[in-house]
Formats: C-alpha cells, sequence, structure tokens
C-alpha cells in the first residue's frame, strides 16, 4: 500500500544540538505507526516539524504525495492531517459542544458566528450537529453536552481531545503520548477509540513512551535515540533490538510494558 505521509531526511539543531539527525519514515495509508524512544530522543521535535508548528533545518515532509514542509500548521490541518497534544487544549469557558464546533471541518471558519447570541445554534447545520452528538456519545459524554470545559475530569479531557481531532475528518490523526498519565480503563478506552477510528479510514501515528502501549496496537514502529532513527519495523522486533533496549536501560530504565 501507497505512503499517506512521507518524512524524509529531515534535521533539527537547536543551538548546535541536533535534537532530530537526518529521520525518514513512512506511514502507509490506514496504518497505525508508533514512534517510541526515550525523553530527548528527538520525538517531539519530529512531530512537531511533521505538523507544521516547528521549522526543518533540512528534508521534507509529504502528503498524499504533495511537499508540505513549507506550509503553516493551520494549512497541513487543512490538508487533513491533524494533531492532539499530551496536554488537552481547549476553551475552558465554552461549552464541550462548543469546543467540538470549533473542530468541525464545515464550521470552523464561521464559529464565531455560529455560535453567536445572534446566530445561536440555529446557523449550525444539522449534520454537524448529529455528528458532534455521535462522536460525544462514542466516548460516553453525550450527557455532557451543555458542561464548561473546565468542568470535566482529567480523563474526560483526554477523550475529548482524541474525538475533537476526530471531528476534524483528518486523513492521518499524530496523537502525542496519549497513554501519558491515564489509568488502565482510560488506556483501554484509548485504544478501542483508535482501532475504530482506523476501521473508518483514519491513518494514525502515535508517539509514546508507553512501549506496552504501542505494540499492542501498532502495526508498524520506529524507535528514536539522541535524535536518530536507530531501529524499526514490527513491534515486538523493534523492542527486542538491542539497540532499542540498550537505549531504554541505558537511560535509566527498561521499556514500559
Amino acid at each position: 500500500m501507497a505512503a499517506l505521509l512521507t518524512v524524509d531526511n529531515i534535521s533539527k539543531a537547536f543551538g548546535g544540538v541536533r535534537a532530530v539527525n537526518d529521520v525518514s519514515i513512512e506511514v502507509e495509508k490506514g496504518a497505525i505507526v508508533g514512534l517510541i524512544g526515550t525523553n530527548g530522543a528527538g520525538k517531539t521535535t519530529l512531530f512537531n516539524i511533521i505538523s507544521g508548528f516547528l521549522a526543518a533545518d533540512s528534508g521534507q515532509v509529504n502528503l498524499e504525495g504533495e511537499q508540505i514542509t513549507s506550509l503553516k500548521s493551520h494549512e497541513i490541518a487543512q490538508r487533513g492531517l491533524v494533531r492532539t497534544f499530551q496536554t488537552p487544549i481547549g476553551f475552558p469557558r465554552m461549552t464541550v459542544f462548543e469546543n467540538m464546533l470549533v473542530f468541525d471541518k464545515q464550521t470552523k471558519h464561521h464559529f464565531r458566528r455560529s455560535i453567536s447570541p445572534f446566530g445561536a445554534n440555529r446557523k449550525i447545520p444539522e449534520d454537524v450537529k448529529a455528528n458532534i452528538a455521535k462522536n460525544l456519545d462514542s466516548i460516553q459524554l453525550g450527557d455532557q453536552h451543555d458542561t464548561w470545559l473546565q468542568d470535566l475530569s482529567a480523563p474526560d479531557l483526554k477523550l475529548l481531545e482524541f474525538i475533537r481531532a476526530v471531528q476534524s475528518d483528518p486523513k492521518i490523526l499524530l496523537l502525542d503520548e496519549p497513554a501519558a498519565g491515564v489509568n488502565v480503563a482510560l488506556l483501554e478506552e484509548l485504544e478501542k477509540q483508535i482501532r475504530a477510528v482506523r476501521d473508518k479510514g483514519v491513518t494514525c501515528l502515535i508517539v509514546d513512551h508507553n512501549v506496552g502501549f504501542i505494540c499492542s496496537i501498532c502495526d508498524y514502529v520506529y524507535a528514536m535515540a539522541d535524535g536518530k532513527l536507530i531501529s524499526k519495523g514490527e513491534p515486538n522486533a523493534v523492542v527486542a533490538d538491542p539497540a532499542v533496549i540498550d537505549c531504554y536501560i541505558g537511560s535509566g530504565g527498561a521499556a514500559q510494558q
């Protein structure tokens, strides 16, 4: 199957230190791909470059064969590459529904008008309302439609961060540390949601420290250390790679299973 996303020879340095050093990866359409590595490996820097939040020093990123390296983050999102953040973002003094509306592909460019006191919800297309309701129901937040974001629990915020990205109708989702700081029950729910989204045709690239989670959900895995790619392949083969084992043990602990 053809690659949906290709990252070719990306490098980025900060003050003479190469955070990402000549890294190339491919993400096939319909796959769930993982990116692992210890703190300082360069994962987040690479993620930020791919999603347009940081400029690369050299190299190229292509989405469906189109070069997106020089595009701004919102331009990349408009082309179907959408990311989440490890710390959920949003508008605390807006409702769950309104926060979902911001990310909806149909309405986000007209959001202020659609929720103004004069426009009210009647300006929002019924299919958009229905899709938001369906997505909220899928994460058991259907009854929180009118709840302010600031009143949600931390687990619910984590799920909402994910489903808001889905609301934007992406071609590929970049998930930044979805397993960080979550309990076993929430992790199982996130895994179920990610698989469900993939089954609907959305490709996923996941960066996470939780190797057990990555091995459970991913079809293919890349491992980084000191800004370089050190291993790639099927999950179990990558975590058994001596270079990967040495990286985790040498940094102060074995891979989290």
